[in-house]
């Protein structure tokens, strides 16, 4: 009798055992990665302006960005610098594959930007964006408006 019931404790915790492994590999295998147009949406602060590692906007410049889930973007840059304030709105797509956006400018306060592509780099660490040229000369931080 004894046997019969070690036998089938041993049985169930193995059923057990093997069940937990093979719901921890499904819930392993089926979580899904963020998308960046996913992390992308929604508003966002400037923190700093890079070019050419030098910082013509201030060292605290002022703007906002906006991303919807419609492909639609605008980006308003304040100056606390030397340069001008800029601001640029359009569609954007997103290439998940190589950490990549492209901005298609319908509209800018430089006029020569208007229906410019231009394609950017992107660096997610926490609540905070790195949007940068494909040359690196332009680095734009950003971080997630609260």
């Amino acid at each position: 009798m004894k046997t019969k019931i070690r036998a089938m404790v041993a049985a169930a915790s193995l059923l057990v055992f093997l069940a937990t492994i093979g719901w921890a590999t499904a819930s392993f295998a089926q979580t899904p990665t963020t998308s960046i147009k996913t992390k992308l949406i929604g508003n966002w602060e400037l923190v700093s302006v890079l070019l050419n590692q030098t910082a013509p906007y201030g060292e605290n410049p002022r703007g906002t960005m906006t991303f919807d889930a419609n492909g639609h973007f605008s980006v308003i840059v304040l100056s606390g610098g030397r340069a001008r304030n800029i601001s640029y709105y359009g569609t954007y797509t997103v290439n998940d594959s190589d950490s990549s956006m492209t901005i298609h400018i319908d509209g800018s306060s430089l006029p020569h930007e208007n229906g410019r592509d231009l394609k950017r780099k992107l660096a997610f660490n926490g609540d905070e964006l790195v949007v940068e040229s494909p040359n690196g000369n332009v680095q734009l931080t950003w971080k997630r408006a609260s």
